[in-house]
């Protein structure tokens, strides 16, 4: 059993539990303040980040991949693939870094609020780099472009679903 302070007076309490978490990974003891003894910001998360920076990495090894190969068959559908791919590698890698730069339940207001940047974010990114291409690449073959923005998205779904399972 720990003891807390408040005050003058000394009050018992139990261990504390947060959601989806056993027992004796977040039995804890506080300190006078009501922080957890040992840690600076007194946070209870013991739901950990998800290691979602290796679906962008998995994502990148496809696409170089893919377009080493095309590169001795048909350069310019290479690099056409190489920019598809990059246009939904990098907007999705910015809102996963939007997405996960807050956790624990204290903070939902400040998760909600960059989710929603990041989407914006996501999609205004998106249709920039759509244009930019469109604009000032030639030649280009806006099939490859297409196809491996898709592939891609693919990709991304593939390995997190696989990432999830473990």
């Amino acid at each position: 059993m720990n003891i807390l302070h408040i005050g003058i007076s000394r009050v018992e309490y139990h261990h504390h539990y947060t959601y989806n978490a056993h027992p004796s990974e977040t039995a804890f003891e506080l300190d006078p303040q009501g922080r957890k003894k040992g840690s600076g910001k007194g946070s209870m998360t013991t739901i950990p980040i998800p290691p979602v920076k290796r679906v962008a990495l998995h994502q990148i090894a496809v696409l170089l991949s893919g377009c080493a190969l095309l590169q001795w068959w048909n350069p310019v559908l290479a690099y056409s693939a190489l920019l598809g791919g990059l246009i939904q590698i990098c907007p999705q890698a910015w809102f996963t870094r939007q997405a996960f730069r807050y956790v624990g339940a204290r903070n939902v207001q400040s998760i909600v609020r960059a989710m929603y940047w990041g989407e914006t974010g996501k999609v205004v990114l998106t249709a920039v780099l759509f244009v930019t291409v469109f604009l000032m690449v030639r030649p280009l073959s806006a099939g490859a472009l297409f196809i491996s923005f898709v592939v891609m998205i693919l990709v991304q779904f593939v390995s997190v679903v696989r990432l999830f399972r473990r």
